[in-house]
């Protein structure tokens, strides 16, 4: 988790982006459309028992739109 390179090599090759994904690189037009789609996807834990937060916060400045999305009340 964290690894934005990896993350970025990985989607070019073809692997699908999942929200996690999605939250660690900053994509917030993609977290909102799937959390707008499947609301409980907001608790349900990633990879690891990650939680989406955790992968949000692990993108640093890029993701700090999706931390903010994720912390609001």
């Amino acid at each position: 988790m964290g690894r934005r390179d990896i993350a970025l090599h990985l989607l070019e090759n073809g692997v699908r982006m999942d929200i996690f994904a999605a939250a660690m690189l900053g994509h917030l037009d993609v977290v909102r459309a799937i959390l707008a789609a499947d609301p409980a996807a907001r608790q349900r834990p990633g990879p690891h028992g990650i939680p989406l937060l955790k992968h949000a916060e692990a993108g640093g400045p890029t993701a700090a739109a999706v931390v903010q999305l994720l912390t609001r009340p």
